[in-house]
């Protein structure tokens, strides 16, 4: 009967050990060993949690054992691991070493989705469900019935505007109409080249399964081809004649959303150059900034050039992903992509009033917060520039061509300066899902910041992630903060500025 028992209060557990604490977790509960993986920080998240992962296609949270037990978390080395749990719902947990699987006696001690530690030759049973319940709220993901759908933001018809595209082809800005834009990618590094094509045809790649056409804009308007590095030119995909075709641009300019009557007929002699492609309209920019071509896709090609690219691209309209039943192409979850640091985050296209470059100098303003960088001109406005690296609590300072991104979400309009807008992706359902819920017990913050994330695979098989952000909750908590910092200041308030109103920690 002893023997009985004792057999009932052994497990097979898989040690391992984090800083000087030897742990064991139940072979059963753990999933998978790996080693180090790219990790995605999320900014306001608490401590405990080291960021999100991609693991075999599904967005995992990686948590921090040694900052959950109390302790510092060690800079990763050779030995490093990452445990993938069960632990209501998988988990990752990053461990300094794993040891081997052995046969633990643990009594009548066992937990489903515990850990056991080895203590002054005791063994002391953590139950890591409730400690996730504690720090995290349950770690569980939103349900339509638990949390509402994400925020969406659409703009306001307030005011007859057109939006654009804007882009570089030899040192001159050009545009076409957003609507016409379905996303904007970074040139493939593979390029097949297509036979019985001029000069005009770069070459054709697969992006996500179906083969793009991709042409040299420049050659298009009679530029010539760029000569030198072509790291930073962009692919603008665009719906020409119910397909996709690629258009290789010298560089990603800005979002421009400009009154209607800034846009004006263009004059037929600007059309009668050795190009291709012809010039729709011209766009006045306000303040004497210049003006901008405005091209249309339909007018790129001439109508025997679009069959013949289609007829070698292979780019069927009735085959291509993003066309409805009708024929008509869609936009799909378009998101503008953005860099603070190593990290990658996405606001809804229809968020962004307008992309613009960070002025060299920008309006200090007395005992303003420090994530406030200052303010600037935006014909005629007083744009608040708000520092996003800090917001988010990004290291360093921002290098590079630094942006500030102009939103406008129900009237309020802000501008975060960030290191670099990089492209326009066009996110298909699978590649979104809901982000776990990273709230703290208690936390006043309402929605989150970050409620979904884009999974995407890339060639080396490691995955790229996009937090995406909800526009109003970004607003709002940049608004709450500014309102609490600016209210310390008025009652003589000794707190750092900057200080973020939420956390009491230095502004993220």
């Amino acid at each position: 009967m002893a023997a009985s028992k004792a057999a009932l209060g052994r497990q097979h557990v898989l040690t391992f050990r984090v800083g000087a604490t030897r742990l064991a977790a139940p072979a059963a509960d753990v999933t998978e060993v790996l080693r180090q993986v790219r990790v995605t920080r999320v900014p306001h998240a608490p401590a405990g949690l080291a960021g999100v992962a991609s693991v075999r296609g599904a967005v995992v949270p990686v948590l921090s054992l040694a900052r959950l037990l109390g302790g510092e978390e060690a800079a990763p080395g050779a030995a490093s691991r990452v445990l993938l749990m069960r632990a209501g719902e998988p988990v990752a947990l990053t461990v300094d070493e794993v040891g081997a699987l052995a046969q633990l006696d643990t009594g009548a001690d066992q937990v489903a989705g515990g850990l056991y530690a080895h203590e002054n030759g005791a063994l002391r049973l953590i139950d890591l469900a409730g400690l996730l319940r504690r720090e995290f709220a349950g770690l569980v993901r939103r349900g339509a019935a638990g949390r509402a759908e994400p925020a969406q933001a659409p703009r306001q018809a307030a005011r007859d505007e057109r939006a654009f595209l804007a882009f570089t082809l030899a040192d001159q800005a050009y545009a076409l109409p957003l609507t016409e834009v379905g996303e904007v990618i970074t040139l493939p590094d593979h390029l097949a080249k297509l036979p019985r094509t001029d000069a005009a045809m770069v070459g054709a790649a697969s992006v996500r399964g179906t083969l793009l056409p991709i042409v040299s804009l420049r050659a298009l308007l009679g530029l010539g081809v760029a000569a030198g590095d072509q790291h930073g030119m962009r692919v603008v995909v665009a719906h020409v004649g119910g397909s996709r075709i690629g258009l290789l641009v010298d560089g990603l300019n800005s979002i421009l959303r400009v009154p209607a009557d800034s846009v004006g007929a263009v004059p037929a002699v600007l059309n009668r150059g050795r190009g291709e492609a012809q010039i729709q309209s011209i766009c006045r920019l306000p303040d004497g900034r210049g003006l901008v071509s405005i091209l249309s896709s339909a007018r790129l090609f001439r109508d025997d050039t679009v069959a013949h690219l289609l007829a070698d691209g292979g780019s069927d309209p009735r085959e291509a992903p993003d066309m409805n039943p009708e024929g008509r192409a869609t936009m799909g979850d378009r998101v503008v992509v953005f860099q603070l640091g190593d990290e990658e985050y996405g606001l809804p296209v229809d968020a962004v009033e307008e992309v613009v470059r960070l002025p060299d100098t920008l309006t200090r303003v007395p005992k303003a917060p420090g994530f406030i960088e200052g303010v600037m001109n935006l014909r005629g406005q007083v744009l608040p520039v708000i520092d996003q690296r800090r917001r988010f609590g990004v290291a360093g300072a921002g290098t590079g061509r630094r942006r500030v991104i102009v939103t406008r979400v129900n009237g309020k309009l802000a501008g975060f300066a960030v290191d670099g807008v990089s492209e326009i992706l066009a996110l298909s359902p699978h590649q979104v899902s809901e982000t776990p819920d990273f709230t703290q017990p208690g936390d006043a913050g309402g929605a989150l910041v970050f409620s979904r994330i884009a999974n995407l695979e890339t060639a080396d098989g490691a995955g790229r992630m996009i937090l995406l952000i909800e526009p109003q909750a970004l607003l709002d908590r940049a608004e709450r903060d500014l309102l609490a910092a600016l209210d310390a200041a008025l009652k003589g308030d000794d707190a750092p500025a900057g200080s973020d109103a939420m956390t009491g920690s230095a502004a993220p």
